[in-house]
């Protein structure tokens, strides 16, 4: 048993990546109780806005009883969207494009296999890997550099992970798995952080589920709308990158 827990934790490289996997070990045995994550409060709050990478827009799905009702909500009638020109992929790869780890995800099959299963599975075979590199490598009187076997380790790693995952996520799809729980944009109510007015790109913050999320907007009929005014999504681009606002009216501004 010594010998054993020597090597899980010697050299450096092993005890990082042994720590990692009580993680997820500790993990799953919550998940399989059924205690999930989301169910503790760890009181962090962000001052500031978070913008994420993840490629979001893919989560939605047009909803015309939403649309309709935002409309209601407003007291007024809401023209059609303005005519927007939509870029080629190459003109808006900087803007609302794919970013690399956004591609990287999918490349993993994030989306159609849970990511936690994704992430587990890649840090078990770096895991495995870092194990049989210390055992037959003098890998283990390099010191703390050691740590940089963990780069061919996770590379092999993620190369892996695709292969086992690519029959999982065929399997998935035949059951019906949708992914992640897909978030509903049409119909928020966010605020501004531009100013925006006929085709002019800006941004505007939604909170969902406590977390603050940045997204491309644009005006719904092409009137100015100002930084720090509350806007609703009432529509989205055919490439679901950009949505279409307009601005709350409130009962204080009638």
């Amino acid at each position: 048993m010594p010998e054993i827990i020597h090597s899980l934790f010697y050299p450096l490289s092993n005890a990082i990546m042994s720590g990692f996997m009580v993680v997820i070990f500790i993990y799953w045995i919550f998940a399989f109780l059924g205690v999930g994550l989301d169910s503790f409060d760890f009181g962090l709050d962000f001052d500031g806005p978070v913008e994420t990478d993840l490629d979001v827009n893919t989560a939605v799905e047009p909803d015309s009883d939403v649309d309709a009702n935002t409309h209601a909500s407003t007291g007024k009638d809401v023209a059609e969207p303005h005519t927007y020109h939509e870029k080629s992929e190459t003109d808006t790869s900087h803007e609302t494009g794919d970013h690399w780890f956004v591609r990287f995800l999918k490349f993993m099959n994030v989306g159609k296999v849970p990511f936690m299963l994704v992430l587990s599975t890649l840090k078990f075979f770096t895991w495995a890997g870092s194990l049989i590199t210390t055992q037959i490598t003098m890998v283990g009187n390099w010191g703390w550099k050691s740590i940089i076997i963990l780069i061919p380790c996770f590379l092999i790693g993620i190369f892996l992970t695709k292969i086992v995952t690519n029959p999982l996520a065929k399997f998935l799809k035949k059951t019906g798995y949708q992914g992640e729980d897909k978030i509903e944009f049409l119909g928020r109510r966010g605020r501004m952080f531009s100013t925006i007015e006929h085709e002019k790109l800006g941004s505007a913050e939604f909170i969902i589920e406590k977390n603050p999320i940045k997204l491309n907007v644009i005006s719904h009929s092409g009137e100015k709308i100002n930084y720090g005014d509350s806007v609703i999504i009432t529509d989205e681009s055919k490439d679901k990158k950009v949505y279409f606002v307009t601005r709350e009216i409130s009962l204080e501004q009638n």
